[in-house]
């Protein structure tokens, strides 16, 4: 730092004013010196970089195209049900069925000769206009046979002569020259029954046979089984 120092004047002549002036001067840089030597220097300003951000583009996903609907396929509409050629008896009404036995194949008959005999394990029923013998077991099963007895033939065809236990004419034929017929059904528990007033008809897979008590049995072809309907009065 410059050291000022101010002097005292001692003479006010010629001299003391070029020595006052002098003075002025020096002290003005003096005060100039100490204003240099007094202010610090400023710092910089510091000025932060900022990097600028970079921008990551956001690509939006592509979508699979949106498939056309599907149209639905419209309803066939259900075929009308064929009719039958013959019409229905009846007296078989209640107990057909169209998706059991289908139409049926024959105009059919409202009154033909029956028999009927209840067994042990079973019964018998005679169709007259076949002159055929429909054996049913207990299990729901039922076979058929040929009637073969004829009028001029002895009742007993074989056992006791006695009716129960034995059955007669063309039953008691059938059961005795049938082993597994005789074995399954077991002695007749009644006297046999007639009819000549019961109805029938055949089906594409069966038949309807009314019993002389009243009930109808249906006859299923394809499974080889038969119901028993009751008919009320």
């Amino acid at each position: 730092m410059t050291k000022c120092l101010r002097q005292r004047p001692t003479d006010r002549g010629p001299n003391w004013l070029r020595q006052s002036i002098g003075a002025t001067i020096l002290a003005l840089g003096c005060l100039l010196a100490l204003s240099g030597c007094s202010a610090a220097d400023p710092l910089p300003t510091v000025v932060p970089t900022v990097q600028p951000a970079v921008l990551t583009p956001i690509v939006a996903p592509t979508l699979p195209p949106t498939p056309p609907p599907t149209p639905r396929p419209s309803a066939t509409p259900a075929p009308s049900p064929t009719p039958c050629q013959f019409p229905l008896q009846p007296a078989l009404a209640d107990a057909w069925s169209a998706d059991e036995l289908g139409c049926p194949i024959t105009s059919g008959a409202a009154a033909i000769n029956t028999a009927y005999a209840p067994f042990e394990g079973g019964q018998m029923l005679w169709r007259g206009d076949t002159d055929n013998i429909y054996v049913l077991f207990n299990d729901g099963r039922w076979a058929s046979y040929r009637n073969t007895w004829r009028e001029d033939d002895p009742e007993y065809t074989c056992g006791e002569r006695n009716s129960p236990p034995t059955p007669v004419r063309g039953f008691g034929r059938v059961w005795c020259e049938q082993p597994g017929v005789r074995e399954t059904l077991g002695a007749v528990t009644a006297a046999e029954i007639g009819d000549d007033g019961s109805a029938v008809q055949d089906f594409v897979n069966g038949a309807i046979l009314a019993a002389p008590f009243g009930g109808l049995f249906v006859f299923e072809g394809e499974d080889g089984t038969w119901r028993l309907v009751e008919v009320l009065p």
